[in-house]
């Protein structure tokens, strides 16, 4: 009798399974700020000339306190003939090694590994032949360590959890971690390996390739053995025609692309995946910008010009609001009446809204939280006032937001007979800095005047965990300054 599973589900049970009960955690590549291990226990094979292994990042305790989790694990599939790999499931943990977020990649994207790449270190010691990777092998390693984990309850923490520090959210393809193992001298992390797709890798002279061989596991005479499955073959993935850029977080709800303009169904702009901020430049021809642009936000502020700045007039009145969820943070929409003055212009507030880290870096800096409060003129010209937030006391005004927190996403919801008042929000110090820039979400529109407050606020522990428990990361990456002017207040 033989047995015939299906892919998906046997290669995430199983994988799940040694990962969870005989993880080998070895050190691939290391550096201040993370750690990037692999789980060699959980090397399988599925397809033939495809494996699938759990790799981890984790955090140092610094990053993991701005990211707002410490680990973050992923199931990658190892194309061993082509050189490439594609996530297949991710898992964001916190210091305590709690699940804060746990997703199927909707859609899994095949990548070149780039010659000289941690990528290529992971692909090389997944597809190498040496040990047995088969299903059959696997399972019989997996039910020795269920019986060993009965037989001793005292796993070692690093077994199951990822050192303190761990798993955080990262645009890379593989999942890092603290090691206990010595393992070979890890590698430098590329930034680009966090960053950005790895280039298309050099061409390999065929004899140094690793040559995948069958592996028998040897088994009683009772046990059937396991065929590897050989599912039919995969549609080709769709290539992005479109250099990498970033994402913002100021505009409406919008589809993603890859190559041409998809339908609004198709794909959605988002923080990760292939709707994530380095494709959003090709989503809608509309959103060019945020591929091209040349003022371009977020930025890391430094080196600014000390001047005697203008104070910011602002004219804050309370008022009554509505909230809403839109999928990609949460966001106050005010009533009228509120605005401010600068540069002999007046503004008018229209809605604030929170981004998870803050998207604004100061001397490389960065915070828990950032609020964004978005002004507009009479020429619809924006103005932006960004309020850093750092941990530390509740936040009245704040909480009351959370308060009234609607059940559903886009389900807008305006409590009756509560105002909120927003000079509660903006610090006792009102120096600034002031740039150029653009919205942090498509379409990335240039010509918005931003001014980050200096003093941060402080929201409790407590507050900024429920907000990190809807968006643990919904941050466009630092763009290029490209030689703007930068002011400060002295």
């Amino acid at each position: 009798m033989r047995y015939r599973l299906r892919p998906l589900v046997a290669l995430l049970a199983l994988a799940g399974m040694s990962s969870a009960l005989a993880a080998d955690w070895q050190t691939i590549a290391s550096d201040k700020k993370r750690t990037i291990e692999l789980d060699r226990a959980s090397i399988l094979q599925s397809d033939p000339g495809t494996k699938v292994a759990w790799g981890r990042i984790v955090l140092s305790d610094a990053e993991a306190a701005t990211a707002g989790y410490a680990a973050v694990k992923a199931l990658n599939r190892y194309d061993c003939r082509n050189q490439t790999f594609a996530t297949i499931k991710r898992v964001y943990l916190d210091a305590d090694s709690a699940v804060v977020k746990d997703e199927k990649v909707k859609v899994e994207k095949d990548m070149p590994v780039a010659a000289g790449s941690v990528d290529e270190k992971l692909w090389r010691d997944v597809c190498k032949p040496a040990g047995g990777g088969d299903i059959s092998a696997l399972a019989k390693n997996a039910a020795k360590a269920a019986q060993t984990a009965q037989a001793k309850p005292e796993l070692r923490a690093a077994d199951y959890r990822p050192a303190k520090g761990a798993e955080k959210p990262v645009v890379a393809q593989v999942s890092e971690a603290k090691g206990e193992h010595g393992a070979e001298p890890a590698l430098p992390i590329k930034k680009n390996f966090i960053d950005k797709p790895a280039p298309p890798p050099k061409a390999e002279p065929a004899a140094e390739r690793p040559v995948e061989r069958p592996v028998r596991a040897e088994a009683p005479p009772e046990v059937q053995r396991v065929p590897a499955y050989v599912p039919p073959p995969r549609p080709k993935p769709r290539v992005v025609r479109s250099p990498v850029v970033s994402v913002d977080a100021h505009a409406a709800h919008g589809p993603a692309a890859a190559g041409t303009p998809l339908a609004h169904h198709d794909i959605h702009w988002s923080y990760d995946g292939e709707g994530g901020p380095a494709n959003w430049g090709v989503l809608k021809p509309e959103w060019q910008l945020c591929g091209s642009g040349e003022r371009q936000s977020p930025i890391d502020i430094r080196e600014g010009i000390k001047v005697e700045l203008e104070p910011i007039r602002f004219d804050y009145k309370p008022t009554q609001f509505r909230i809403v969820d839109n999928g990609h943070t949460v966001q106050v929409n005010v009533g009228p009446g509120s605005s401010l003055q600068v540069m002999g212009r007046y503004y008018d507030l229209v809605q604030f809204h929170f981004h998870r880290p803050s998207e604004e870096r100061i001397n490389g800096k960065g915070f828990e939280m950032v609020a964004h409060l978005v002004h507009k003129d009479l020429d619809g010209r924006l103005a932006v006032v960004a309020v850093l937030l750092e941990r530390g006391q509740l936040h009245p005004l704040v909480q009351t937001l959370w308060n009234n927190l609607p059940l559903e996403k886009n389900v807008d919801y305006s409590p009756e007979g509560v105002a909120i008042d927003l000079n509660e929000l903006l610090p006792k110090d009102r120096n600034y800095y002031t740039y150029m820039g653009s919205l942090t979400t498509p379409p990335c529109s240039e010509g918005v005047l931003w001014m980050v407050m200096k003093q941060p606020q402080q929201l409790s522990p407590e507050q900024i965990a429920i907000f990190a428990r809807m968006y643990p990361m919904n941050a466009r990456p630092i763009q290029s300054v490209r030689g703007r002017m930068i002011k400060e207040s002295r």
